[in-house]
């Protein structure tokens, strides 16, 4: 009798600690997108990483009806269509080119999405980049891309209020 009392609250205490530990786990919203100029086909290469489950509480709620993440045509559809709305990335502020949704892989508990943007000739001096993945469904999100064009590096921040910025070159 005294074991099985030791041993439940034992359990007890493990999931007292764990639990809370597996609900806090995902209270950082933040997407990584690393983007990349090709001269060659004269595009910025992108990959994005976000949390699974975050896109797919977007994707519902911009659709009115529960999305969840497989491999269905419909749902990259659902996915470019999302991406081609909250990502850019352009010359001109305000302008934003077709992208070409390459494909999505997942990755324990996040997805990553690949695409590519026309861009014309090498960029020079300032870009333009709009970044608002997720902000509609979490004010905290904050979005990171990072930028190479011509072996120059650059990273912006985005957050709430600030989903456009301007990169210099």
């Amino acid at each position: 009798m005294m074991k099985r009392a030791v041993g439940a609250f034992g359990l007890m205490v493990v999931l007292g600690f764990w639990l809370p530990l597996a609900a806090w786990a995902h209270e950082f919203h933040t997407s990584i997108t690393d983007a990349k100029y090709n001269p060659r086909n004269q595009t910025y290469e992108l990959a994005v990483r976000l949390y699974a489950d975050d896109v797919e509480e977007a994707l519902t709620r911009r659709h009115k009806a529960t999305v969840r993440l497989d491999r269905s045509e419909r749902v990259n559809k659902l996915l470019a269509e999302y991406l081609q709305t909250h990502l850019a990335i352009s010359t001109v502020k305000g302008t934003r080119a077709a992208q070409k949704f390459i494909g999505a892989q997942e990755e324990a508990d996040a997805i990553w999405v690949y695409l590519e943007i026309p861009a014309g000739k090498a960029p020079a001096g300032q870009l333009w980049v709009q970044n608002a993945l997720l902000m509609e469904v979490f004010d905290d999100q904050t979005n990171i891309l990072n930028l190479e064009v011509a072996g120059k590096k650059r990273s912006v921040l985005c957050r709430a209020g600030e989903t456009q910025q301007t990169v210099s070159l």
